[in-house]
Order: structure tokens, then C-alpha cells, then sequence
């Protein structure tokens, strides 16, 4: 079998994304109990990992659930998007910048709402690799699309 493509994924792998304990520190600042803002986003944080609803509908909702106002809200995301993005993976990043041109390089990922702007400012995820394919559900039809766009088979 000759090897025709790479494909990464990005969190946890192409970004090193550690808890940080951001929503029980809120939760402690909004004096909450544990758990509870993950009880009461569960629905939006699952419809952001899909792409079904906008970076918009997050604010609003985080607005309505826990009572935040525009500067909280900046702050809370703030935290959550340095948690989010984690830090490079230096190391495999360059690994994937030296694949280039031998093999056709790609990334599949769930990433959420508004993620992969972030990303790409952070660490230039697009100059890295030819096609990106931000999966909208579970499963091996991201996979199959990404290795479409490179020519290679799945």
C-alpha cells in the first residue's frame, strides 16, 4: 500500500488542549454549583460542536442561562477560547509542514462555532495543509470527503 495522503485532526492533536478548569471557575464566580453550566449549555455546546447554530445564538444563550452581561461575556469567552485553542503542537506541526510536497496533507475536525477563525489566526492551520473539512456529525464521511479532495483512497 503506498501512502498518498496524511490527514490530522486538531484538538488534541495539532493543538494541545489541557482543561484549565474554565467552567468551574465561573461557576464559582457566578456562584453556581458544579456542573451547572455544563447542565444548562449541554444542548448549545453539543449544537455548536456540529455547526447547527451561530457563534451569536452562543453569546445569547450564555447571556440568557447564566446571566451574563457584555463584559462578563467577553471574559467568559476569552477564557474559554484560550482553553479551546490549547497551544501548538509544535513539534507535529512541523512534522506536517515537512510532509508537503511528497504527500497531500489534510485536517478533519469538529471543531465549534467560530473555532476555525480562531485557529487559523492562532496557527495558520490553512497555509499548513491543502483541504480542511470541519465535520458536522460522528463518523467516517468526513474522513472519506477529506481523502475525495486529496485523491487518495479512503
Amino acid at each position: 500500500m503506498v501512502i498518498r495522503a496524511v490527514v490530522f485532526d486538531i484538538g488534541g492533536v495539532l493543538e494541545i488542549t489541557p482543561d484549565l478548569g474554565v467552567h468551574r471557575l465561573w461557576e464559582t464566580r457566578l456562584g453556581l454549583p458544579d456542573g451547572e453550566i455544563l447542565e444548562r449549555m449541554r444542548d448549545v455546546w453539543q449544537d455548536g460542536s456540529i455547526g447547527t447554530i451561530t457563534l451569536d445564538d452562543v453569546h445569547e444563550a450564555l447571556r440568557d442561562r447564566l446571566g451574563l452581561d457584555d463584559q462578563k461575556l467577553a471574559q467568559y469567552m476569552a477564557d474559554l477560547w484560550r482553553e479551546y485553542l490549547g497551544t501548538a503542537n509544535t513539534e507535529l506541526i512541523e512534522y506536517g509542514r515537512r510532509l508537503r510536497p511528497r504527500y497531500r496533507t489534510g485536517i478533519v475536525s469538529n471543531s465549534f462555532v467560530g473555532a476555525r477563525e480562531r485557529e487559523q489566526a492562532a496557527y495558520g492551520f490553512e497555509d499548513l495543509v491543502e483541504e480542511i473539512v470541519i465535520r458536522t456529525r460522528p463518523g467516517s464521511a468526513s474522513l472519506i470527503l477529506a481523502f475525495t479532495r486529496l485523491s487518495a483512497p479512503a
